[in-house]
């Protein structure tokens, strides 16, 4: 990674100043500068990405499988800009644009911040928004942003159909090559896009009351549209579900096992346990606990051992274990009351928490 050739292309094109704007407890605001230098796997993925793309062309996909804390935002960041300025041998623009998909507003303002730090030129990043742009629709925006073939472009999940239909429906612009980079921020949505799509879904016998995440939606609109050869889809998320791999992934070495042979793989993979390995996140099954066995450590601290008649004892255990709101809430209570009294100090707020359920009801 420190080589001298890839030590100039760090400086170059991944080492920038990052500016946080946040504020004190009496309300005064304040900067944070951060001078962000690439993780390992960050720069690698980011490499290996721009290298396929010049040598494999357009219309292919990438499956980015990246654990939570791998910084996948500043890795979407770093592969939209190298993207969006990558030429193949011949010297021609590998691709027209660069549209990125997300549902996260920071991802917006982060990945503009970041392109400028390298570019210092407005109006390379466009966000297809209510709010950018005032006194023109969002179709009129987008429109506007393929026509004058803008650097980047950064859409909503619900955009993304009309993108693609934009670009069928135009024969100056399906002569034009785009890069997709979808980022999968999973979260469940609902809502007449949701429908829409939804009837590609349904082909598996899938539930007509299913809440769809935006990773599913991204799915089904690439499944729902025949293979573009001037497209290329790069997809970023940490836990891709089975038709992500389907749709995203591609098949491993023809020399591997019979039993992988056939079974699509992600692209470039930065794993959950290499994350915790190297400290990034904790393992938050290693001091796990269960509630059966919180509840009878309190009961032996607070009162001795009683001998009672087993029949009714265990009948009233069963009642009090029964799944009602009253007992989640006592359940709830315990676990985030453990968490502030005994965990909370120690990660001196450096840290999320995670509570694990036996099912999402």
């Amino acid at each position: 990674m420190l080589l001298p050739d890839n030590l100039l292309n760090i400086l170059h094109r991944f080492i920038h100043l990052e500016i946080e704007e946040k504020e004190h407890a009496d309300g005064r605001k304040y900067k944070k500068k951060t001078l962000i230098f690439p993780r390992y796997h960050q720069w690698d993925v980011v490499r290996r990405l721009i290298t396929a793309a010049r040598d494999e062309g357009t219309g292919h996909k990438y499956l980015v499988q990246h654990s939570a804390s791998s910084g996948k935002s500043n890795s979407i960041a770093w592969t939209a800009h190298q993207l969006s300025t990558l030429y193949n041998g011949r010297g021609e623009k590998q691709f027209d644009s660069v549209i990125v998909i997300t549902d996260r507003t920071v991802l917006d303002s982060q990945l503009q911040d970041t392109i400028y730090q390298f570019e210092h030129a407005d109006g390379v990043v466009g966000r297809i928004n209510n709010k950018e742009g005032e006194g023109s629709s969002k179709s009129e925006k987008l429109a506007k942003a393929l026509e004058t073939a803008q650097p980047i472009i950064i859409v909503t999940i619900q955009t993304f159909p009309f993108v693609l239909d934009a670009i069928a429906d135009s024969v100056s612009l399906q002569q034009r090559r785009y890069a997709v980079i979808a980022d999968e921020a999973h979260s469940s949505q609902t809502g007449d896009t949701a429908k829409r799509l939804k009837q590609v879904l349904m082909v598996d016998g899938e539930a007509k009351d299913l809440e769809l995440s935006s990773e599913d939606k991204l799915n089904a609109s690439v499944a729902a549209r025949r293979h573009n050869s001037n497209l290329s889809y790069f997809a970023f998320t940490a836990t891709p579900k089975a038709k992500t791999l389907e749709a995203f992934g591609r098949l491993p070495n023809p020399n591997a096992p019979p039993s992988i042979k056939n079974i699509p793989v992600a692209f470039h993979v930065y794993s959950m346990r290499q994350a915790i390995e190297e400290g990034f996140i904790l393992d938050v099954l290693k001091n796990y606990t269960n509630y059966k066995v919180a509840y009878k450590l309190a009961q032996k601290l607070e009162a001795a051992d009683e001998e009672v008649e087993s029949k009714k004892a265990r009948v009233k255990l069963s009642r009090w274990v029964r799944l009602h709101d009253y007992n989640i809430s006592q359940k709830v209570r315990v676990i985030v009351d453990h968490y502030r009294t005994h965990v909370m100090g120690l990660l001196h707020g450096q840290a999320k928490a995670m509570v694990v359920t036996s099912s999402r009801k």
